[in-house]
């Protein structure tokens, strides 16, 4: 924050006035609820560390879901209503500053992780983010790689490995296979031993060529056969809702929502307390362990992130349109 003077007289006193000016950075952002057309180039006050905060130089980020369903106000009460709003939870970059309680991290490492997704933050210069939000980005890892992981992979490990508990042996089945979060999921479900069936459309030689054992391609008119016949089913693409799946599930079954509205997360803690096929709905949790993971298994080669498009940072609106044109096989990744 600069400062700047002013002198004035006043009854033959001289006063001098102080004025604050705050640093700007380029941002995208939005100043009220709506679709793609609200959203647009910005200059916004630079962000401050809280005590246990980082600021971190963005160098790259990516686009979620979550990010198009809070713009889209669709979130409800999860979201504050206080404006402007910068969209982004993923980003990579470098560490600018830090708070008095930052333990762990220093200024110039190089990290990666996630914003609150509810909050936002990384479609901007610079982002302030709790250091728990946050970690070392392995010399392995570019930026491009590291962006893609915190929501989506974070999502797909989480369903399946804390609400599906996912073994070897078991069948998977995976509904919108070759989205971000389905891309993944093959890949984890594969890798801890399980047979995939991935359900999608243009992107399923993705799939298969990332681990699935069964391809079924709804626009073939095939549907799902095996009723009764899997423990999981991950419905990634939000179009296997619990009274269509709950058919193709184990009498243990567990139909899993990675990415759920706020009205399908609350009728499923509901209509457990009466079912033994589970319908277990996701609340995504950024933690250093889980990041620690997903980037152990990017660098072993044991998941390959998967990038349908890189656009720079002037090019974030063009970037948005593609993610809800719909098709997008893997993440859309927005650089500096």
């Amino acid at each position: 924050m600069a400062v700047s003077s002013t002198s004035h007289r006043n009854a033959g006193v001289k006063i001098r006035a102080l004025t604050l000016r705050e640093h700007s950075v380029k941002a995208f952002s939005y100043d009220q609820f709506g679709g793609a057309g609200v959203l647009h180039a910005a200059n916004l006050p630079e962000p401050v560390a809280g005590t246990s905060d980082v600021v971190v130089a963005i160098e790259a980020r990516s686009i979620n879901l979550i990010d198009i369903r809070v713009r889209s106000g669709m979130m409800g009460p999860l979201v504050n209503k206080r404006f402007p709003k910068v969209p982004g939870a993923d980003f990579a970059g470098t560490i600018t500053a830090i708070g008095a309680n930052v333990k762990h991290l220093q200024v110039g490492e190089r990290v990666f992780g996630a914003a609150d997704p509810f909050k936002g933050g990384a479609f901007a210069e610079l982002v302030a983010v709790p250091e728990s939000q946050v970690i070392k980005l392995p010399s392995e890892l570019s930026v491009s790689d590291a962006v893609t992981l915190p929501i989506a992979g974070l999502a797909a490990l989480q369903s399946l490995r804390d609400l599906g508990g996912v073994t070897s042996g078991q069948s998977v089945l995976i509904h919108g296979a070759t989205g971000p979060v389905g891309l993944f999921a093959v890949q984890i479900a594969k890798y801890k031993g399980a047979y995939v069936t991935a359900v999608g459309g243009a992107g399923l030689e993705t799939a298969r060529l990332l681990g699935a054992d069964v391809l079924i391609d709804y626009r073939s008119g095939k549907t799902v056969q095996k009723n009764g016949g899997f423990d999981v089913i991950l419905n990634a693409s939000g179009k296997m809702p619990y009274s269509r799946g709950k058919i193709f599930l184990k009498q243990a079954g567990r139909l899993i929502e990675p990415s759920p509205t706020i009205a399908v997360f609350i009728g499923s803690k509901l209509g457990n307390l009466f079912r033994r096929r589970k319908h277990l709905a996701l609340a995504t949790q950024v933690r250093h362990s889980d990041l620690e993971y997903l980037a152990r298994l990017v660098s072993e080669r044991a998941v390959k992130p998967v990038i349908a498009a890189t656009f720079a940072f002037s090019e974030t609106l063009a970037a948005f349109a593609m993610v809800e044109g719909g098709g997008v096989i893997g993440k859309v990744v927005v650089t500096r």
